[in-house]
């Protein structure tokens, strides 16, 4: 269990993570920086002050990007840090009705079905707090000019991929490239976004799976990682998915090669983020170490097809005249360290152009963000977006819906025409143009 008064008094000030911190940058006080959460955090923990409404609503602020973790030259755990202390606040002052409703639908697939498959939308990016009262936040659908977005809007009612492939999906390639039978049987855990909102990335992945001869298997009874509550501080919704899925995974352990999972946050979420909230109690010491023995077999879907298939060698050009640009997710560059398998993956049939900053966070930061400081987020994404348009590619591209979502509104609002791709889209795109 992490110990926050160790970790405060290991800062030793250096300001090294403040010009790269997503928050300073766009808020520029001291005190929502690295440092000066981490001189909070210790003040909290020696009693010198309370989690009083000032010090929830900045320890609320941090887009936890971990970009700070990357740049600390002792590479101290301020993320995780600030995760224990939410859950702190979580406990002290309960979690708002709103975020108690989305975690409940979390917790309970069958009527989370059918509620995002008729709303289709996530309430807290889609209504905002303003002056005490909740308004629906129109910025999302309309650009900065008030003129309505061309972007599309999720339709109003739509069926999940959990809802509409389930089970084992046998590859329609009957004669696959060499060596791509290495594997023969392989996973997907789809993850909330892909899975309601953005249903294509888990059907490219199974028409890349289905080019190289690979068995798919849709586990149907998966649950949600828990990441919304986790950073929200609702530790008891995450360790109740966490066990729930790993007793689930283990049922079916055996007889797969591996799980692939195409949206960072997720994939994130499980390799590291589970240990954390089940660690934060002793009694779930027997869930850590049956996690520990599935890790092996978990890997982003890019990472896994670059490492494990020949994919990379049998990609043609076909799209050189479309250029990309590559957003790197958070929790995929600097979290996982995953962010040379995806561009090796691209770069074979389209044109990479760098943006300035590939790294910098796009700013969206989780419900909490979304809610309760929307202005903040504006203005990260904004920067991402400058950057993205500045770069002079048609595509964007990042394997992780909440980036999607975050870009697709920043892009709006400074009316570039550049759209949206996962990965998976792009790579399955391609290799439909080569047949």
């Amino acid at each position: 269990m992490l110990d926050l008064q160790n970790v405060a008094n290991a800062c030793v000030k250096c300001g090294k993570c403040i010009p790269h911190c997503t928050i300073y940058m766009v808020n520029r006080d001291e005190v929502t920086s690295p440092r000066g959460f981490l001189d909070l955090l210790g003040a909290y923990k020696r009693g010198d002050i309370e989690l009083d409404s000032q010090s929830r609503d900045i320890f609320e602020s941090c887009f936890l990007c971990t970009t700070c973790v990357t740049h600390c030259p002792s590479s101290l755990p301020v993320d995780v840090a600030i995760e224990s202390v939410r859950v702190d606040i979580a406990q002290k002052y309960g979690i708002a009705w709103y975020k108690r409703a989305y975690f409940f639908l979390l917790r309970h697939r069958k009527i989370a079905d059918f509620v995002f498959s008729l709303m289709h939308f996530v309430m807290p990016c889609a209504f905002k707090e303003e002056n005490g009262r909740w308004i629906s936040r129109f910025k999302l659908f309309k650009n900065h000019k008030g003129a309505m977005a061309k972007r599309s809007v999720f339709p109003l009612w739509r069926k999940s991929f959990l809802q509409t492939y389930q089970g084992e999906i046998t590859p329609s390639n009957q004669n696959p490239p060499p060596n791509a039978l290495k594997h023969n049987r392989v996973a997907i855990f789809i993850g909330c976004l892909s899975n309601y909102n953005y249903v294509n990335v888990g059907k490219s992945l199974l028409e890349i799976l289905s080019h190289l001869g690979i068995k798919a298997f849709v586990p149907h009874l998966q649950e949600c990682c828990g990441a919304p509550a986790f950073f929200t501080g609702d530790i008891h919704s995450v360790v109740y998915l966490a066990k729930k899925n790993i007793e689930y995974f283990e049922s079916f352990w055996e007889s797969i090669d591996a799980m692939i999972i195409p949206e960072a946050t997720c994939a994130a979420m499980i390799k590291k983020d589970w240990i954390h909230a089940l660690s934060a109690d002793r009694s779930n010491s027997e869930y850590v170490k049956r996690l520990q023995k599935l890790l092996p077999k978990i890997d982003m879907a890019s990472s896994w097809l670059y490492h494990h298939t020949p994919l990379q060698r049998i990609l043609p050009d076909t799209f050189a005249q479309e250029s990309i640009t590559y957003h790197d997710p958070c929790h995929a560059r600097k979290v996982l360290g995953i962010f040379k398998e995806p561009r090796a993956l691209l770069g074979k049939s389209f044109v990479l152009k760098e943006m300035s900053d590939s790294a910098r966070c796009c700013g969206f930061g989780g419900i909490s963000m979304q809610s309760s400081h929307y202005a903040l987020t504006l203005k990260a994404g904004e920067a991402k977006a400058d950057m993205i348009e500045s770069s002079g590619a048609h595509i964007v591209s990042a394997e992780c819906g909440a980036c999607r979502m975050q870009l697709d509104n920043a892009l709006t609002q400074i009316d570039s025409k550049v759209r949206f791709a996962h990965p998976l889209e792009l790579i399955a795109k391609a290799l439909k143009g080569a047949r």
